[in-house]
């Protein structure tokens, strides 16, 4: 290749300008900028094994004695380049490293948590105060026919005789891909068929009989009640493992605004234009 060639390259203008950048800044950076060196780089044997544990999970088998020379050296890049982003302020805002910085500090403020359990009194009162995000939501069981969106008071009036007479649900009204029928059906699923309310109006109907007109997002219904459970609550022994991974997470939100309330109370937070506040 010419000497030309070579001068007029991309990648030689990349390498050249990035060593002016490097070098100006270690010229003119104060020293009070630019983080202590250490030039030693310490390989645990934590980390040693976390890589090659890392390695066997990948590809099934412990990595050989070139392999581990690589891994060693990937874990020497990567420390280095890191050191020196570092010492060049590089980390400095970037949206990127603070999410995952407080994201860290989040974790150390809750890991605590995974490790708690609570005994049984503790976990029969949360179990209690939060009875509503396990009870089992009421069953209904009904028949229903949609209205044709034109029928008058008497065509509704002669179709509901119909029904009370024992015609059959699913050769009345208008045509629709709704089942005339629904056995045992959770409420909040009831209402995703038919849309919200619908559920909660026909269980509070009167069993048995045709009722309505009751309004869903397909129209006008008569609806006959079949029957309705109550909303249950399930025994704690039943849910006890979902209930304890709840406490711990809910424990895990206290730990984390405790930690932070914490961290904040140490900072006077100081807004343009403002008095500097206490405690953000």
């Amino acid at each position: 290749m010419k000497i030309g060639t070579i001068l007029r390259s991309p990648l030689l203008h990349f390498f050249v300008l990035g060593g002016l950048v490097f070098g100006l800044y270690a010229v003119t950076a104060p020293l009070e900028a630019r983080a202590p060196r250490d030039d030693v780089l310490h390989l645990s044997e934590a980390e040693m094994n976390r890589m090659a544990d890392g390695f066997l999970a990948a590809w099934g088998r412990a990595p050989t004695e070139a392999e581990s020379r690589g891994l060693v050296r990937d874990w020497a890049i990567e420390e280095v380049m890191v050191r020196e982003a570092l010492a060049l302020g590089l980390d400095k805002g970037d949206a990127m490293i603070r999410n995952r910085l407080r994201a860290k500090m989040e974790f150390l403020a809750e890991a605590p948590a995974a490790a708690m359990t609570p005994d049984d009194a503790t976990l029969e009162a949360y179990y209690s105060e939060n009875a509503a995000a396990y009870a089992r939501p009421a069953q209904v069981s009904f028949a229903q026919v949609l209205l044709p969106g034109d029928a008058t008071a008497e065509e509704v009036a002669a179709l509901r005789a119909e029904l009370e007479q024992g015609a059959d649900p699913a050769g009345l009204g208008q045509a629709t891909m709704l089942p005339p029928r629904l056995e045992a059906m959770a409420t909040p699923a009831v209402e995703r068929v038919f849309g919200g309310g619908f559920g909660a109006a026909v269980a509070g109907l009167p069993v048995s009989g045709w009722s309505g007109p009751l309004s869903s997002g397909y129209g006008q219904h008569l609806v006959r009640l079949d029957a309705v459970e109550a909303a249950q609550l399930p025994p704690l022994e039943r849910l006890r493992d979902k209930v304890i991974a709840d406490w711990r997470s809910a424990e895990a939100r206290k730990m984390r605004g405790a930690f932070t309330d914490e961290l904040l109370s140490r900072y006077t937070l100081d807004l343009p234009g403002e008095e500097a506040a206490e405690q953000p």
